[in-house]
């Protein structure tokens, strides 16, 4: 919250089943709410969907194909946390 103190978020821990949401209009408006296994988020806005895009092209564009190295990225980010990762997807 101190790093992105403008912006309004929700972090979703799915093991914990726990989301956090963060008000940015009020600096401590935040709220930690338990949801159920099946909880997903479907839609998301037009910005998410554009930093989305925005976050592939940089990653496609600085990865250097005869460089990729899988074992090392999984040494950074396990492979289990991939389908996670907008870029991965």
């Amino acid at each position: 919250m101190k790093r992105f103190p403008k912006q309004n978020m929700i972090l979703h821990d799915k093991n914990r089943r726990l989301v956090l949401l963060y008000n940015c209009q009020n600096k401590n408006d935040y709220e930690i709410i338990q949801v159920p296994h099946n909880f997903e988020i479907n839609s998301f806005s037009k910005e998410e969907l554009q930093f989305q895009k925005l976050w592939k092209t940089f990653f496609q564009t600085i990865t250097i194909q005869e460089r990729t190295n899988s074992r090392l990225q999984m040494q950074y980010m396990p492979k289990k946390y991939w389908k996670d990762l907008v870029e991965m997807q």
